[in-house]
């Protein structure tokens, strides 16, 4: 069973919006600054996608800097009611609140419409090293952040996870002595090393969440985020005792191979249709067209999608690779031929995905606000 013995004496806490601090980890800072303790927490975004509870403030909705501007004042206030005088907003580059979607399956998701200066749009690694720049300054003896799941699945929170459990992994490897403990906050259907703050701390909670009055809904003795869920002020806050997870070291490249099969598919379909033809006096090359078309919509589509040209120069190396062994051997039926078709299949396939892979990126964001500033 769970015990209060969370006894940090200087505490970094890495959070993705303004309220998310004071949601999750406003006894763990109020007990920390009770007992004399250093606390830093530094925020990755703004909020500048968040819903306004009070009537009054729904117009800030409609104005993302002034929403970010509202909140930031928030947090300031909710920081003295805590008694935290360390915190920051991370500053390498100003992220931008991702937002959320629920996906068909149910699912927490990112936007359709996902700006690139969103913090879910970021690399991994450009995040991580403003949290490891943070953690070179302040030295922490124990880390906090979300768990791997970003607790309920918000974006930001994942990528919060992400990046610090990369920047703790980098921070450890070049410290000498005893390396910080990382935890990450607790869900109550999961197991929980610590619990931190009670009936001591709650009116303390209360006044921070009550600073975030665009975000939460206080009462008397409970507070809600949505609609019909309360929680206590006095409930403690559960923290697990973690290991910086691996993965996000990797994560990029696996996202990026998935190129290469994908080329070598595209490949093999190219082979297995371009020969085909119209059954029409001109005997019109339908297959080829069909090839091409494809191979120019996700050889593009995959420039425009991703900020990286990784996965696109490894799809052109899975084409190249389909496309050599095909034209030398027949494999289940797909083949190219030494004839003309073959020929401009090959130079005509190859062409566009070279040509995709040069190609500027497309910034839909900036496109459509340019398009929307032309319509008005």
């Amino acid at each position: 069973m769970a015990k209060q013995s969370f006894k940090a004496k200087r505490i970094l806490l890495v959070h993705a919006h303004p309220d998310d601090e004071s949601l999750q980890t406003a006894h763990v800072m109020a007990d920390a600054v009770a007992r004399g303790a250093e606390v830093f927490l530094l925020t990755l975004t703004r909020g500048e996608r968040g819903k306004a509870k009070l009537e009054e403030l729904k117009s800030l909705e409609a104005n993302r800097a002034a929403m970010g501007a509202f909140r930031a004042g928030e947090l300031k206030n909710a920081m003295a009611a805590l008694g935290v005088k360390n915190f920051k907003f991370a500053g390498t580059r100003a992220y931008l609140d991702s937002g959320v979607r629920i996906g068909q399956l149910g699912v927490p998701t990112t936007p359709l419409r996902l700006d690139e200066m969103s913090l879910a749009a970021v690399s991994t690694a450009v995040v991580a090293d403003d949290i490891y720049q943070t953690m070179l300054s302040f030295k922490p003896d124990a880390v906090i952040t979300y768990n791997s799941k970003g607790g309920w699945g918000h974006p930001d929170h994942k990528k919060a996870h992400q990046a610090t459990a990369m920047a703790m992994r980098r921070y450890r490897k070049n410290l000498r002595g005893k390396k910080p403990a990382f935890w990450v906050i607790s869900e109550p259907n999961e197991r929980a090393t610590v619990l931190v703050g009670g009936p001591n701390t709650a009116e303390l909670k209360k006044a921070a969440l009550s600073a975030h009055a665009s975000q939460v809904t206080i009462k008397r003795d409970t507070y809600s985020v949505a609609d019909g869920v309360e929680f206590r002020f006095d409930a403690p806050e559960r923290l697990r005792l973690a290991s910086p997870n691996i993965l996000p070291w990797f994560a990029p490249a696996v996202r990026a191979l998935f190129g290469l099969p994908l080329g070598l598919a595209l490949g093999y379909a190219g082979a297995f249709v371009h020969a085909i033809l119209a059954n029409n006096e001109a005997k019109s090359p339908l297959g080829l067209y069909l090839a091409l078309g494809t191979t120019a919509t996700i050889a593009f589509g995959l420039r425009t999608w991703r900020n990286s040209r990784g996965a696109l120069y490894l799809l052109n190396a899975g084409m190249g690779i389909a496309i050599w062994w095909l034209y030398r051997h027949e494999f289940y039926g797909a083949h190219i031929e030494k004839t003309a078709l073959g020929q401009q299949y090959i130079w005509f396939a190859m062409g566009i995905c070279i040509l995709a892979a040069v190609f500027p990126r497309i910034n839909l964001a900036r496109w459509r606000a340019r398009t929307n500033r032309t319509h008005l």
